[in-house]
């Protein structure tokens, strides 16, 4: 009979940092999303991410918080249910998980088809000549993900050291040869409307998304209620830091007065490398880019094998009997070959009905809103923990209520803007998709709670050897 149970202290303190920032990979950052925010704001991309720096440090008060009271692999689903209810807890497991699907297709593997396919002649020409390159992801991530968590943490590590070296050392050099071109412009709004200031955002703020991955892991790392907090505090301010030098040297290595053609460019970000530093340095560019969609799909399936296997613990999207892991490698293996097929699917019709990248940017646009208001039922469920739960006054709940407050106002902001103006076609058919995905879970919500009991509803997201509160009355 396969094992029930999640392995056991399987990595530390470093290994939470890089599933963190491998989720994040701001390489592969740079290649997409800062592509799509320039269309939207041009010169002022590293204004637009230092607004989503601010909201997303305002989230991870939420996410330090709960983290040190909460080790369970399910992460947001356990967090949101803690506080608000089992119902709740549902409908943000079933949001979460669209999110982080979204992600594997939309970025991990859409984004890295269209990357690397005008890069080969011979496939480029082809209208459906991306497929194989999006099963160089898909192979390799399923591959790490069934052979459990350490070869797929080591592979992170590795990815993410060189990364960000990287990417550190070509930014600074692009800055200082720059010269007389460096602006304060970029760090403005330099008159963009606010609709487009709150739509840049939301994919500034989805170039975050990953650094509160960790939480999934709760159950498999070494005394996680101190290292998940450690991990998402460094691993953030690494992650910052690089956000702001590469938006910033991409912008001044282009030409803030010709960022109009930045954003219609093939893969633009390339191009400023070769520029400054030739064709070789540009080439370990892509390469080192390329492997960051990679390490971040490893990342993302590690936290959505995690999520899904919580969730088929509790019966809920996946049935239970697939709440087991692999004898030897200790993966939640039933769950990640089921979610590896509906990443396939949904990778091959985002990409047959709008291309890679279009459909890459069309799926991100959704799991980047349902994870937002994820996050924010999160920050909603947080002083209601500590209510309930650790029955804490009115002088400790204080910052558990006004800790995430402005995150929570930053991630309305981005999801107000992508329905404000409504978006025309195609962008509107991730628009569409938001709204499908959020009435789907409330009909799981209801399905859920007339098909179990009311001790098995109640039981929700609080496994036992998961679940711990502190008895401490202070975050």
């Amino acid at each position: 009979m396969e094992p029930s149970s999640l392995h056991k202290n399987v990595g530390g303190l470093w290994a939470g940092v890089f599933q963190s920032i491998a989720f994040i990979a701001p390489a592969a950052v740079a290649a997409s999303f800062l592509v799509v925010e320039t269309g939207y704001v041009g010169a002022s991309t590293t204004f637009v991410f230092f607004l989503a720096i601010i909201g997303v440090s305002s989230a991870m008060y939420m996410n330090y918080v709960f983290s040190g009271k909460i080790a369970h692999a399910g992460g947001y689903y356990a967090y949101v249910r803690a506080g608000l209810g089992p119902k709740f807890g549902v409908f943000s497991g079933w949001l979460y998980f669209i999110n982080v699907l979204g992600a594997l297709s939309g970025f991990a593997v859409l984004f890295f088809a269209g990357v690397l396919w005008p890069m080969i002649p011979s496939l480029s020409s082809n209208p459906i000549g991306w497929i194989p390159l999006a099963f160089i992801p898909l192979s390799i991530i399923l591959l790490l993900l069934y052979r459990g968590l350490k070869p797929s943490l080591a592979y992170t590590i590795i990815g993410a050291l060189i990364e960000i070296s990287f990417l550190i050392g070509i930014s600074i050099a692009i800055i200082i040869k720059a010269g007389p071109a460096n602006s304060l412009i970029p760090f403005t709004p330099n008159g963009n409307s606010f609709g487009n200031l709150g739509f840049a955002t939301l994919f500034s703020i989805l170039g975050f998304v990953g650094v509160g991955s960790v939480i999934t892991l709760s159950e498999e790392l070494r005394n996680p209620r101190k290292n998940i907090r450690k991990a998402i505090f460094i691993a953030m301010g690494i992650t910052a830091v690089v956000y702001i030098l590469v938006s910033y040297s991409m912008v001044i290595g282009w030409g803030i007065t010709k960022m109009s053609s930045f954003s219609a460019a093939t893969n633009p970000g390339f191009t400023v490398v070769n520029n400054y530093f030739g064709p070789i340095v540009m080439t370990v560019f892509i390469i080192i880019t390329l492997n960051s969609f990679i390490s971040n799909g490893i990342a993302e399936g590690n936290a959505f094998s995690r999520e899904g296997f919580a969730l088929a613990r509790d019966g809920v999207v996946f049935p239970k009997w697939m709440a087991v892991v692999h004898k030897r490698f200790g993966s939640p293996h039933k769950v990640i070959v089921a979610e590896w097929f509906i990443i396939v699917l949904l990778t091959l019709i985002g990409g047959l009905i709008f291309g890679p990248m279009e459909g890459a940017a069309i799926i991100t646009a959704v799991n980047g809103v349902v994870l937002y208001i994820v996050h924010i039922l999160a920050n909603f469920s947080l002083p209601v923990y500590g209510k309930k739960t650790l029955r804490m006054k009115a002088k400790g709940l204080l910052p558990l209520a006004l800790g995430p407050v402005l995150s929570t106002v930053v991630y309305a902001f981005a999801i107000y803007g992508e329905f404000v103006p409504f978006p025309s076609y195609p962008t509107d058919v991730g628009a569409y998709g938001i709204i499908a995905a959020i009435l789907v879970g409330v009909v799981l919500v209801i399905l859920t709670i007339h098909r179990k009991s009311k001790v098995e509803i109640e039981s929700i997201g609080t496994e036992k050897e998961s679940i711990s509160e502190l008895a401490s009355k202070t975050p």
